[in-house]
């Protein structure tokens, strides 16, 4: 594991599996879900503080895609789910290009297999911390493919969530749940119950959806006054929300793609969010996280 400290904050990395967060603390305090000794020891997929997604966010609907009037024909990436989701960056290892006592930079190089993602690329991660303004994370994706490919970005933090937590952000609309049928659904109109423009009790909520054009800018406020912030810029123009009942975390996940965006642009459902990269060419994406 890396361990990096700037002033106040501590961040603790794992490039061998996934580049994931492994802790996040701002003093004494777990900004993110802290990561336990035996998940640690016997690394679980969804237990860590946090993780990347490339080159794609979310669940696939069905067994595969159709790009460019090709099917690729896709496997689980995790037993935990029906379906590839998530990509393939979070269930492998990257290599450490450069690390100091507050940053860390760390790439992943895909070469396709049966089942996996059927292009090359190569994804990068910054990791640095800044003693007044906490974690910044820098997200990039390469085509290394000599076709055309689409992708996406995300990151899946997990941020506590204790009676009276309230999110707050402001966004234009909400994708529909995910089932196989919604691939041919696009964002719809925000509705009660499903908005955190006024910053609302998401311990009380349950809650699995996409959102529309948020402002990239999104604030945990707990009940003795901390404040946790969340912002995001580039591609990262999506928020995907997660809250489940008696589950003391919330996902608050910056993202660049809808949930099964391949299918959906191939659909042409719009504001699917895929990016179409040329060989060579690239996305990019980062965002931010600090409390008070």
């Amino acid at each position: 594991m890396i361990a990096l400290e700037a002033g106040p904050y501590a961040l603790q990395l794992a490039p061998g599996f996934g580049g994931r967060i492994v802790s996040f603390k701002r003093g004494t305090r777990d900004i993110l879900r802290p990561t336990s000794p035996d998940t640690i020891a016997n690394p679980k997929v969804y237990e860590f503080s946090g993780f990347p997604l490339m080159p794609y966010s979310g669940p696939l609907f069905g067994p595969g895609f159709i790009f460019d009037g090709v099917t690729y024909d896709m496997g689980r990436t995790v037993r935990e789910e029906p379906t590839a989701t998530h990509g393939d960056a979070w269930i492998n290892s990257f290599v450490v290009l450069e690390r100091g006592p507050n940053s860390a930079s760390m790439v992943f190089e895909h070469t396709p297999e049966t089942g996996t993602f059927p292009f090359r690329w190569r994804g990068k991660l910054t990791f640095e911390l800044n003693p007044a303004s906490g974690l910044r994370v820098e997200m990039s994706l390469t085509s290394r493919d000599f076709r055309r490919m689409p992708a996406g970005l995300g990151f899946h933090p997990y941020f506590p969530k204790v009676s009276g937590a309230r999110l707050q952000f402001d966004a234009v609309g909400v994708w529909p749940a995910d089932t196989p049928e919604a691939v041919n659904l696009g964002c719809g109109p925000l509705v009660e119950g499903l908005s955190f423009c006024d910053g609302p009790d998401v311990s009380e909520m349950v809650v699995d959806r996409l959102y529309e054009g948020w402002d990239q800018r999104a604030e945990l406020i707990y009940p003795d006054g901390a404040r946790t912030f969340i912002t995001a810029e580039g591609v990262l123009d999506k928020m995907q929300v997660y809250s489940a009942w008696e589950y003391p975390y919330v996902c608050v996940e910056p993202v660049s793609n809808a949930n099964d965006g391949f299918n959906r642009m191939n659909h042409g459902v719009p504001s699917h969010g895929v990016r179409v990269l040329d060989p060579g060419k690239s996305i990019a994406g980062s965002f931010c996280i600090w409390a008070e």
